[in-house]
C-alpha cells in the first residue's frame, strides 16, 4: 500500500492506492432531530458567523487538518466544505482514493489508522458507504459522508433555518410549509420531522386546498438542493448559501473540538 504526497502552498493532494469505501462517523444523520438540539444548531451557526465576521484572527480550527476524500479527479474549485473549512482557519487536502482494478479485498484500517493520525477530520464525499464500517473505528477522528453536499442533512437543517429566520406573512397560516415531493424519502422525512418538531406546520402535495395559503413551499420533487419559495418575500439564495456554510462549520467546530 502507497501514499504519495504532494505538498502545495494552501491545499494538498495526496494519492492513496488501495482505499475502498467509508461510513460515516460522528457526523449529523437521517435520525430525527429534537427542537432543541436544532435550534441549538441554529444559534451555533449565527455565532459562528458573528464572530467570523467581527474578527478576522478569530479562527476555531487554526492548526487544524481536515481530509477531503475523492473518488474521481481532484476539483479545481474549493467545495463548500473546503470553503467553510479554510475559513475557520484548517489546512485542507484533498485525498484521491483509488483501487487498482481487480482488487477483491481491501484492508484499509491500517489506512485508516494513518488518516487518523495525519487528520483532525475526514470527509468522504461521494465514496460508497456500504463497505467499510472498520474506518470509524481505526481512524479515531470525525469522519463526515459529504458534509457539504446538497444531499446531506446539514443542507437540509441549513434551509430549514432559511426558512425559520424568514419574515412570516400576516396570514392565518405564518408557519405552513407546502411540500411538494416523496415525503417518504430519507431526506424528507427527516426534513418534515425536523420542521415539526421546531414549529412548522408541513402539508403535502395532496392537499390543495391548504396548501393554497402555505406560507412556504418547499419543492423536493427534483434537485438535492430543493428550490423554496414564500408568499411573502423571495427567499434569499445568498443567506441561503450562508446558512449553509454556517451550518457546516457549527457541525466541524463541534465535532473536532469534542475529538
Amino acid at each position: 500500500m502507497r501514499i504519495n504526497i504532494r505538498p502545495a502552498a494552501a491545499n494538498t493532494v495526496m494519492v492513496v492506492h488501495n482505499l475502498s469505501s467509508f461510513t460515516p462517523y460522528g457526523n449529523l444523520s437521517q435520525r430525527t432531530l429534537g427542537a432543541a438540539r436544532i435550534l441549538e444548531l441554529f444559534a451555533a451557526a449565527r455565532r459562528i458567523r458573528r464572530d467570523l465576521q467581527s474578527s478576522a484572527t478569530h479562527k476555531p480550527l487554526r492548526n487544524k487538518n481536515v481530509a477531503l476524500l475523492l473518488a474521481g479527479p481532484v476539483h479545481s474549485e474549493p467545495s463548500a466544505l473546503q470553503r467553510a473549512a479554510t475559513e475557520l482557519g484548517a489546512r485542507v487536502s484533498q485525498v484521491w482514493c483509488r483501487q487498482p482494478a481487480g482488487a477483491l479485498h481491501v484492508d484499509i484500517v491500517p489506512m485508516a489508522r494513518t488518516l487518523g493520525h495525519m487528520y483532525d477530520a475526514i470527509d468522504c464525499g461521494t465514496l460508497p458507504a456500504a463497505t467499510v464500517r472498520e474506518i470509524e473505528k481505526a481512524a479515531g477522528v470525525p469522519v463526515y459522508e459529504g458534509l457539504g453536499l446538497d444531499s446531506h442533512p446539514a443542507r437540509m437543517l441549513a434551509d430549514l433555518m432559511t426558512l425559520y429566520e424568514h419574515p412570516r406573512p400576516a396570514s392565518p397560516s405564518p408557519n405552513t410549509i407546502h411540500f411538494r415531493g416523496d415525503p417518504g424519502s430519507e431526506h424528507a422525512k427527516a426534513f418534515i420531522s425536523a420542521a415539526r418538531n421546531i414549529g412548522f406546520e408541513v402539508i403535502p402535495e395532496d392537499n390543495p386546498p391548504a396548501a393554497n395559503d402555505a406560507a412556504f413551499v418547499v419543492d423536493a420533487c427534483n434537485s438535492p438542493r430543493w428550490p423554496m419559495h414564500a408568499s411573502s418575500h423571495a427567499i434569499d439564495e445568498q443567506r441561503r448559501d450562508e446558512n449553509h456554510r454556517s451550518v457546516i462549520q457549527a457541525v466541524l467546530v463541534d465535532t473536532i473540538s469534542r475529538a
